[in-house]
């Protein structure tokens, strides 16, 4: 199995494919809590049932064909049927109990499955059966004996009370309420006749033992074809009808320890038992049994899931199916980083494009309140020749939030950028960074040894305008809710006129990730507590900033391109030509019509980044 470890073990003879070792199936410490042999309900509670089933079906159906009544044919005719469901749900129920062995390791739990999947099918053969003999009535009448119709279908009544009673003090079993789905036909079934009886005693009217047949037929089929989608979708082990495969995908990658997760797959091995397999990347495999215990806690908690296996796959190993395949081609995957925040540790998400393999890679950064999805049409444009890796800065979409509001800073963020081109194993990249992305970029590149092979700085530069600090601290952490996406939706779309002008279609695709739902409500995808560094900057900290940064700035000696939005207000036309005086490699251009920052959705934008780095 790829990326498993292996053992070696001495020659043993087999046993029999009749004998099953007990300890194969023994569970330990660590292993699911339930055993393989289910607890299914008292079988007597089926006997009893069957005994009175069958029983008074023989009298019914005698009764029936003297009296000539569709309505109690149909109901006799229902509990021949429900005797043979509830002899099918017994033997099944017995196999269910048997306990695993050499050839069936899981046990016999899905013969209940079995049991109720066939059940289904007969029942709707039955109301199809009932239908188009009813409406052969109305062409073709046939006297009634209502009298006959009307002892028979109350004494009937009263036995199917009695048996739905039985049945019903079991309901986790999916085998007990397909048959007690019969019961009920056959409930409904004595009271249509028993009505049909009592009109044409006091009426004479033949047509309402056909009417009546009909309705009950439409009422029990809802639920027959409800019993029917259940145990099909559990034998083509479907993902448990309560359990959201996505979510539990989410759930496993916000377990602190795990950087990635993938071959995920959930079903049910017996009702009501779900189970999980699936491969899950760590940093360290020593920290493996610590990550499982708090899986194995979540997966329990918040989905009902206790049967889990999972394959640790330590970062750096490479297999078949792993990130660095040679036919891997992603669109938009979502992997994850292990970093360092001093003493604590915290995950950086990285959305990527096109092969892990291709030698060539650009890094895309995003602004302050953005997230690595900004780029989606960008990677998509460029994924054919890059490698196309975003990330969502700490903080923000994907990745965790610090305890630490105070570490949301570029030193911090430099340091992931770090971690992540490590873990991608490459010694050089390209740059692509917005607005923050852009400062971050700069500080990466002016260190000794940097990867970062030129640089797109989008909308940004050491000196920062005042009017654009203070539009920024107008809304970033301030309260965002709305209970209506599309309300979220354009109110975010205002916030961010100044990235230029738009279809809808693209705010969808620039602005939709930003939103997230939570208790109900569409926020802003980011920590709050991004703000407070940035709202604690006085006027002599942001001038000891500006002044750091024009020193990293000019220790820059790689191709950079300074991108800015004609209208901007965060880039003054001033500073870009600062920048070009004191630092021979960078050159810029201006977009027109566009403020802070141009979004690099539009195809002339793209082709643009694309000549850059060709």
């Amino acid at each position: 199995m790829p990326g498993s470890h292996h053992f070696h073990f001495k020659p043993f003879k087999p046993q029999a494919a009749t004998e099953a070792d007990p300890s194969l199936h023994a569970h330990k410490k660590g292993d699911a809590r339930h055993s393989h042999s289910k607890q299914v309900a008292n079988q007597n509670l089926l006997l009893i049932a069957l005994v009175l089933t069958l029983g008074f079906s023989g009298i019914e159906g005698a009764a029936a064909y003297f009296a000539n009544s569709l309505a109690l044919i149909s109901d006799a005719g229902h509990m021949v049927t429900d005797a043979a469901a509830l002899g099918l749900a017994l033997l099944a129920q017995m196999i269910s109990r048997r306990p695993p062995s050499a050839k069936h390791s899981f046990g016999f739990g899905r013969a209940e499955a079995l049991a109720a999947f066939v059940n289904s099918i007969v029942m709707l053969g039955l109301v199809v059966w009932i239908v188009v003999e009813a409406i052969s009535r109305f062409y073709d009448p046939h006297k009634v004996d209502g009298l006959t119709v009307t002892v028979v279908a109350a004494i009937g009544l009263l036995m199917n009370i009695v048996v739905a009673w039985v049945l019903s003090r079991d309901k986790k079993s999916v085998n007990t309420r397909a048959a007690l789905v019969h019961v009920m036909g056959d409930l409904l079934g004595s009271i249509a006749a028993l009505v049909a009886g009592v009109v044409i005693q006091l009426t004479g009217w033949m047509p309402i033992d056909a009417i009546l047949s009909i309705l009950v037929s439409l009422l029990i089929l809802k639920s027959t074809v409800s019993i029917l989608h259940e145990s099909y979708h559990f034998l083509m082990e479907g993902v448990p009808l309560h359990i959201d495969y996505l979510q539990v995908g989410k759930d496993l990658r916000s377990v602190p320890g795990v950087l990635a997760v993938h071959d995920l797959h959930v079903w049910e091995m017996t009702p009501s038992f779900p189970a999980l397999i699936g491969h899950i990347e760590i940093a360290d495999i020593m920290e493996w049994p610590a990550i499982m215990s708090r899986i194995n806690e979540m997966l329990l908690e918040k989905h009902g899931i206790d049967h889990v296996t999972l394959q640790p796959e330590e970062v750096g190993e490479i297999s078949d199916d792993d990130e660095k395949s040679a036919n891997t081609f992603h669109n938009g995957d979502t992997f994850y980083v292990q970093c360092s925040s001093g003493e604590n540790q915290h995950r950086m998400a990285y959305h990527a494009w096109g092969n892990p393999n291709n030698p060539k890679v650009l890094i895309c950064v995003h602004g302050l309140t953005r997230r690595g999805s900004d780029f989606k049409t960008l990677a998509q444009a460029m994924c054919k020749d890059y490698y196309v890796v975003c990330p969502d800065v700490v903080g923000r979409g994907d990745s965790d939030r610090l305890t630490n509001p105070m570490q949301y800073a570029v030193p911090q963020y430099v340091a992931d950028m770090a971690e992540l081109v490590k873990k991608l194993g490459v010694n050089q990249v390209d740059w692509f960074g917005t607005s923050m992305g852009g400062l971050i970029g700069m500080v990466y590149a002016s260190m000794p040894n940097s990867p970062i092979r030129r640089m797109l700085i989008n909308d940004v530069g050491p000196r920062i305008e005042p009017d654009a600090i203070k539009r920024l601290g107008s809304y970033v952490g301030q309260p965002f809710s709305f209970a209506n996406r599309a309300d979220a939706l354009s109110r975010l779309n205002q916030i961010c006129a100044t990235f230029g002008e738009h279809t809808p279609e693209e705010w969808e695709i620039y602005n939709g990730p930003m939103l997230v739902q939570r208790d109900g409500m569409w926020i802003m995808h980011y920590d709050p507590n991004i703000s407070v560094p940035f709202a604690s900057v006085n006027p002599i900290m942001a001038k000891a900033g500006e002044m750091a940064m024009w020193h990293a700035f000019k220790q820059i000696h790689i191709p950079m391109l300074i991108v800015r939005g004609g209208d901007s207000d965060l880039l003054s036309a001033a500073t870009v030509a600062e920048m070009c005086k004191v630092n021979p490699y960078a050159r810029s251009i201006e977009i027109p019509h566009v403020g802070h920052a141009p979004a690099f959705v539009k195809a002339e934008q793209i082709a643009l980044a694309k000549e850059f780095f060709s």
